[in-house]
């Protein structure tokens, strides 16, 4: 972890960028996650979402997550909106993120399989670093609340780690301008 740590630090060291958050501007990307509630859970996230003003965003997110813990093995699947506000123009955005996912909740042991409904929300503050123009890994730390059918709701502390490419309609137009 030290050794990422340090190169991102190299990474970004000097580096002066406009980050493209700015209205019109798309995002694609993903997130890793651990969640540590009771169990531990690994998921996967991608996404994709539109500046509607600057700093703004809202899109989509999936939700891909496998869990085992003994026999028990829990497969998520889910997807829903999710909405950002980043703050600053530097090269390190602080932002603040928020999202529903409606979810498929697959439960397998021995005794049983069964499939039911539920939804995860997600709150929390994230920090954007920016590698160049249209990149940045991102990491986010904020709560989760898990609900699945009748289960008594399961919140805890999420870990997010992961990049984003940000996508500017103006310099497509100015990178064909100059051909």
């Amino acid at each position: 972890m030290k050794k990422i740590i340090l190169f991102c630090s190299v990474l970004l060291a000097g580096t002066p960028l406009l980050a493209q958050t700015e209205q019109r501007d798309w995002l694609v990307g993903g997130n890793f996650a651990l969640n540590t509630s009771r169990n531990t859970t690994i998921s996967l996230s991608p996404s994709a979402g539109y500046f509607f003003l600057n700093n703004f965003a809202a899109g989509g997110t999936l939700q891909l997550s496998y869990n085992k813990s003994g026999d028990n093995k829990t497969t998520v699947f889910g997807f829903g909106p999710f909405a950002r506000y980043y703050f600053g123009k530097k090269e390190l955005k602080p932002f603040i993120a928020t999202e529903y996912i409606f979810t498929s909740n697959k439960f397998d042991n021995p005794s049983f399989t069964s499939t039911v409904n539920g939804a995860d929300f997600f709150i929390g503050p994230g920090l954007a670093a920016f590698v160049n123009e249209h990149v940045a890994i991102e990491t986010l730390v904020g709560y989760v609340n898990s609900k699945v059918s009748d289960v008594p709701s399961d919140g805890g502390v999420a870990v997010r780690i992961g990049f984003q490419i940000y996508l500017s309609p103006r310099g497509i137009v100015d990178t064909y301008r100059t051909k």
